[in-house]
């Protein structure tokens, strides 16, 4: 086509020469240049609308329904972001990246018609793979009834249209990719496994018993070939023996900490299990995490804390600065942790703790239909509507609905000394816990769904963030009921010594004796005035320096996640 026209321009040039005709520069200013401007084709606007493609259908009504794919610089742009998007753990075909690439080689002897087909393709494929990069492919909330993230809202159109009016497609698509750091590692990991040749160990090693240092086992030769494989083994064992022996008990060591093991080289269940491992499962585990931080939103804040739920762990970062990390303990796969996003908004000390409707059904009615003594020995007291205490022995199942059951302040109820609060639709919170052991087990899926902090006190200091109201000390000593026999000994020393003096002036002097009021804890609400949101989120892989990091994938859901991605 383009030759056509400049055909024609000739023409006409020499059409001008041959008639001697001359124009003055002032004619020749309004001479109209746009007649050969004929780059572009029009499309068949019917067959757009009926694609029910409302970003496509947008995007062509605003060019006039004309081709937009002008540019070679533009095209080869994107089917190099559609060919890197497998580094995205995203999968070339899913924007036609062959299709594409066969038209563009071809396109010079393309057709018109072809030519508009290759252009809506482009821009289809260019829609589709900024919003995937943007916001994931899938929708968590399709998927998961726990997920609580909200919702990205991508401008595609206005990407795309600013990444062709400035020639930037490539600048633009990159700034559509999560920009944190976590990504970033797990994009690293993705690199290093598809640098790992392909594994040949199909043979899962299937233990019963525990394997301890120094001792023999017919499985050791196929361990040893996994911890070679995986890097763990600097040094091949040539003759790969069925002693568990020094070299072998610091690979698995080495092993177990790259995969949130206790590093004891005792080789477990969970040992084995990592182990089995595949390079092309961790691959699609990978993937799947990828996605998920797709998910997950853009901007975390100045100052969170970010709980990654299957690594049981908890930070605080503030101006990208980590200055507090703990050890966390969160809900089992009966009752999962929700991943979600909100803001602090206050911390109770001595909590009382309302038992939620699921314990109750699930934990406490059936016990308390065989002996309603379960009550008292849980700490439980029953209120009825008017806040009036229900004798346990009278209680009846029938009439369970009209209580609450409570446990008062004390460092043994289910919530311990402290809960943080926080906007969301589980009625979940962060909080200590009665069960402090747990946190030395290096599986901790152990809840009710509410995340237990190991040192939920340093973390009220640390939110609150003042000295002097609510410093460390202020907050163990209001949250410890030892402290407040304390004082009452003390104020009774003091009235015993008020009332000495008293009697020495005048020993015909008779003081009653009034014994003061038993001590108890009281429930503290203090309003967290800083902003400081939280993220509880799920990843089970990344890389440290080189370093491939996993997680033991403790909801089951990274092998479901790839499939449907794929």
């Amino acid at each position: 086509m383009n030759k056509i026209y400049l055909l024609s321009f000739i023409v006409v040039l020499s059409s001008c020469n041959k008639t001697g005709t001359t124009r003055t520069s002032s004619e020749a200013s309004i001479i109209d240049f746009s007649f050969f401007d004929k780059s572009k084709i029009t499309i068949d606007s019917v067959s757009i609308i009926n694609t029910k493609n409302e970003h496509l259908i947008e995007f062509y009504r605003k060019h006039q329904f004309e081709t937009v794919w002008d540019s070679k610089s533009d095209r080869d742009s994107l089917l190099y972001e559609i060919s890197n998007s497998e580094n995205e753990g995203l999968e070339p075909e899913d924007y036609n990246y062959k299709e594409l690439h066969s038209l563009e080689e071809n396109r010079e002897n393309l057709p018109d018609s072809s030519l508009t087909k290759y252009d809506i393709l482009l821009t289809r494929s260019a829609q589709r793979l900024i919003n995937h990069l943007s916001k994931g492919k899938l929708n968590p909330k399709l998927l998961y009834a726990n997920w609580d993230l909200e919702e990205k809202k991508v401008p595609i159109n206005a990407i795309l249209e600013d990444a062709l009016d400035n020639d930037n497609l490539k600048t633009a698509i990159e700034n559509c990719k999560p920009k944190h750091w976590m990504y970033q590692r797990l994009k690293a990991s993705l690199r290093i496994l598809k640098q790992f040749p392909k594994d040949n160990l199909t043979e899962l090693v299937d233990l019963k018993e525990r394997i301890v240092p120094n001792k023999k086992n017919k499985y050791l030769p196929l361990i040893k070939r996994r911890l070679i494989y995986w890097g763990d083994m600097t040094e091949k064992d040539t003759l790969l023996t069925t002693l568990y022996n020094k070299k072998t008990q610091e690979a698995v060591k080495t092993f177990q900490t790259r995969h949130g093991l206790k590093p004891d080289a005792v080789i477990g269940r969970s040992t084995i299990d990592a182990l089995n491992f595949s390079r092309n499962q961790r691959i699609e585990q990978v993937i799947a995490n990828l996605e998920r931080w797709r998910w997950f939103a853009n901007d975390f804040g100045e100052h969170y804390l970010l709980i990654n739920i299957p690594d049981y762990s908890i930070v605080a970062v503030k101006n990208k600065d980590t200055l507090q990390s703990q050890r966390v303990v969160v809900g089992r796969d009966t009752r999962k942790t929700p991943v979600l996003d909100s803001k602090l908004s206050n911390i109770n000390l001595n909590p009382n703790w309302t038992v939620p409707p699921t314990i109750l059904k699930e934990d406490i009615y059936p016990d308390a239909i065989k002996n309603p003594g379960v009550f008292k020995k849980k700490g439980l007291v029953i209120l009825d509507q008017k806040n009036e205490e229900i004798n346990p022995w009278t209680w009846k199942m029938e009439d369970a609905g009209k209580y609450k059951y409570v446990q008062k302040p004390s460092r043994n109820n289910s919530l311990g000394s402290m809960k943080i609060n926080f906007p969301n639709h589980y009625s979940v919170y962060l909080h200590d816990t009665n069960h402090r052991n747990f946190f030395a087990f290096s599986f901790r899926s152990l809840s009710s769904g509410c995340v237990r902090l190991e040192k939920p006190l340093e973390m009220a200091a640390y939110i609150l963030n003042d000295t002097v109201k609510w410093s460390l000390q202020r907050i163990k000593d209001t949250t410890n009921i030892a402290y407040y026999w304390k004082l009452q000994r003390k104020k009774q020393q003091e009235i015993y010594l008020k009332n000495a003096k008293l009697i020495a002036k005048n020993p015909a002097l008779i003081i009653e004796n009034k014994p003061l009021p038993k001590p108890e804890l009281k429930t503290i609400v203090i309003k967290v005035n800083e902003n400081i949101r939280l993220h509880q989120l799920y990843w089970t892989a990344w890389e440290t320096k080189g370093v491939l990091n996993f997680r033991e994938d403790i909801y089951c859901l990274d092998a479901d996640l790839y499939n449907k991605l794929r």
